[in-house]
């Protein structure tokens, strides 16, 4: 009987993670791709919220720099901080649009997706609106964990929607600070002209009690994967 109900949850949990890795897309609303040399990319973080509780984004981050403060002090809390709106505002576009080039690198169209270049025709943009940093105790740990809003429009108006994509509950790798991309090739087939950016980023020290900023990361290298394997019904 336990072994029963043991292979029983197993199978729900499989089936769980499997449906929680589909992303839904619609190959005519994305034909226009199939023409295009690249695509601007933006990130933004509108509505974002935190955890279980929902927290807002001020109310997350002067909880864990409290909590930083007074596990360590205010020194590290502070660098924390400001390490996290680098992270999100920098290195997270930067990580996804790597990761993104660099699993299409290979289809037959392989378009190059560019961080905030706003002269290139189209833009995809990408909103956060809901994160998980997840842990790692040893013997227990879990990804970090988004929603993401993908949505394509034209640079020049953005009223006009091509198409949306939701990605809900994106999780990252189990590895943290293994990004899917090797930072060491060149850009013509990565799309990273310097890796200084990544560097400094992989080496932060994140031990408790700071969220870690790399396993965020990690999330969106997956993601940015899932998103490319997809893209592969209309670009290959």
């Amino acid at each position: 009987m336990t072994k029963f109900l043991l292979y029983t949850l197993f199978i729900c949990l499989t089936a769980s993670s499997l449906f929680a890795q589909h992303i839904k897309l619609d190959k005519k609303e994305m034909a226009f791709l199939a023409t295009q040399e690249k695509v601007n990319v933006v990130f933004t973080y509108e509505g974002l919220r935190f955890n279980a509780d929902t927290l807002t984004e001020p109310q997350f981050v002067n909880y864990i720099k409290e909590k930083i403060e007074n596990k360590l002090d205010a020194k590290e809390a502070l660098d924390w901080e400001k390490r996290y709106f680098n992270a999100k505002d920098s290195i997270y576009p930067k990580i996804f649009a790597t990761a993104l080039n660099n699993r299409i690198k290979n289809y037959d169209h392989p378009i190059e997706f560019v961080v905030d270049d706003d002269s290139v025709f189209y833009t995809m943009k990408v909103q956060t609106d809901w994160m998980y940093f997840g842990y790692d105790v040893g013997i227990a740990k879990q990804p970090a964990k988004a929603n993401l809003k993908i949505t394509f429009f034209e640079t020049s108006n953005p009223e006009n929607i091509i198409a949306k994509i939701d990605v809900d509950r994106a999780e990252g790798f189990n590895v943290v600070g293994n990004l899917s991309f090797n930072t060491e090739v060149p850009l013509s087939t990565t799309g990273i002209s310097s890796t200084n950016w990544l560097k400094k980023f992989l080496e932060a020290n994140e031990d408790y009690p700071r969220p870690s900023l790399l396993r965020m990361g990690n999330m969106y290298d997956k993601a940015a994967v899932r998103f490319g394997m997809t893209l592969k019904r209309v670009i290959d």
